[in-house]
């Protein structure tokens, strides 16, 4: 409405500038509650997707699509996946089965073709648990007396007096814990219902803090290990009036659980300073504790440019819109030098050489939207372009990615925790929570079994052996 609409308006009477105004404010309160729903949707946010409400994801279902190109499911020519048969050194119990009789003579020796054996059977094989027992173990202590008269009574060893629970018992129970999530009164169900086991809430706590025990020296091995590594995604999400930090190498995965969002914790983990870079989102506290090498993640990136075109048509604002389209552009041009790099089609060298252009007008890009007359686009690019160093260190540096999806992903198990357990009520249980997590998900990362390396931390623990190793020498 420009200034001689609102004279007209205004000259028009009361009762139709009032019905006006009112049009005008209910209008403005439904773009409001738009633009709150749309900075809060993971699809046009830095929001992780399991953020969004259930009305969000109705309303992403309910949005007109063009139709698939393709049907669901397997597509022509796609390899089937099919449970392949044990070879016959594995199989526990082989039954032959043969036919009672022919069904044309009702005599096989009459019309066999084939001497019975030669011809190889067909195999088919069913794979069943057993009813589990468990073993118990009862140590009796006897008295004896030397000649002397001395009385000495047998001792139980050290390793078995530790716990009325062998390690196995311990280490399913910190798995069902930690890799299952399951509750404390849902383990002690499970045991007693699959097992026949009866355990007490309070044996239960009690075989997790001797796991934890058993898993302290691998802990610190890994986070005296952390600020030695080349690359590391970091990345952070709440824990009911803590925060739970995860840090990503090559080989390992680390999580602190905190009662901080802030740089200290980056301290507290990585030292005063750390000389490798460092694969995150724009969280202040990363640019804050961080002077060296940056690798900004572009999904973020997307999801962000992805809100502020939203946002424009929202608000029909041309700036925003020309601003996201220009920047999308260019991301999809850089994305796509990359994965011809990833695939293997060219040669870093050759990446190097052709992203450069898009790097210079990426740069020119935000420049020249910092003094926009948008709110929302003005602020974006001011601090996009204050960190452009750190969006293209992927390009040159080897094993950095363009996205923080490792941290992203790794962190999405312990957020599908907290919603069961809702964080922990004291420090020692957080310690706690954080050793699990950091052994169970490197175990993932390794593809190693991670309930048979929990058996083999505590056995050695109680034992007094050297813990094992989750760490290449």
């Amino acid at each position: 409405m420009d200034r001689q609409e609102a004279e007209r308006l205004y000259d028009s009477g009361k009762n139709p500038t009032v019905e006006k105004l009112l049009d005008y404010d209910r209008q403005n309160t439904q773009l409001k509650e738009k633009i709150a729903r749309l900075e809060s949707n993971s699809q046009s946010s830095s929001k992780p997707p399991s953020s969004d409400s259930a009305r969000d994801r109705k309303e992403k279902k309910n949005v007109s699509r063009e139709p698939r190109k393709r049907n669901p499911g397997g597509q022509p020519g796609h390899p089937g996946m099919n449970r392949g048969l044990l070879p016959l050194d594995q199989v526990d119990v082989a039954i032959p089965c043969y036919a009672v009789e022919c069904l044309s003579c009702r005599h096989f020796e009459h019309c066999a073709k084939h001497p019975v054996g030669e011809q190889p059977a067909s195999r088919w094989q069913v794979t069943e648990i057993p009813s589990v027992k468990p073993t118990v173990t009862e140590y009796q202590l006897y008295t004896l007396s030397g000649r002397c008269g001395e009385v000495h009574r047998g001792t139980i060893p050290s390793e078995v007096a530790r716990s009325n629970f062998g390690p196995r018992l311990t280490a399913m129970i910190a798995y069902f814990t930690a890799v299952l999530h399951q509750p404390r009164r849902v383990v002690q169900d499970c045991f007693h219902t699959v097992f026949g086991i009866t355990l007490a809430l309070g044996s239960t706590q009690n075989l997790l803090a001797q796991t934890s025990q058993a898993l302290a020296p691998i802990d610190e091995a890994l986070k005296d290990a952390l600020p030695h590594q080349p690359v590391i995604n970091a990345d952070e999400s709440g824990w009911y009036g803590r925060w739970v930090w995860i840090f990503v190498t090559s080989t390992f995965v680390y999580f602190h659980i905190a009662c901080s969002r802030g740089s200290d914790v980056l301290k507290t983990v990585l030292g005063e300073i750390y000389q490798g870079i460092l694969g995150v989102d724009r969280w202040g506290a990363y640019t804050k504790y961080h002077k060296g090498l940056l690798q900004l993640c572009w999904a973020h990136l997307k999801r962000d440019i992805r809100g502020i075109k939203e946002m424009g048509k929202t608000v029909s604002s041309k700036q925003a819109c020309a601003f996201a389209c220009r920047m999308e552009y260019l991301r999809k041009r850089l994305m796509a030098q990359w994965y011809r790099y990833k695939t293997g089609k060219m040669q870093r060298r050759r990446l190097i050489h052709l992203s450069k252009p898009i790097q210079r007008r990426i740069e020119k890009c935000l420049r020249d939207y910092c003094d926009c007359s948008d709110r929302t686009v003005r602020s974006f690019a001011r601090r996009l372009y204050k960190l452009r160093t750190h969006l293209f260190t992927f390009i040159f540096h080897e094993g950095v990615e363009p996205t923080n999806n490792s941290s992203e992903r790794g962190i999405r198990v312990a957020v599908l925790w907290r919603k069961i357990c809702f964080g922990n009520k004291t420090d020692a249980g957080a310690i706690v929570s954080g050793r699990l997590l950091t052994v169970t998900r490197t175990c993932w990362l390794q593809k190693r079994n991670a309930l048979e390396f929990l058996v083999e931390a505590i056995t050695a623990h109680r034992k007094g052996f050297p813990a094992p190793l989750l760490l290449s020498a």
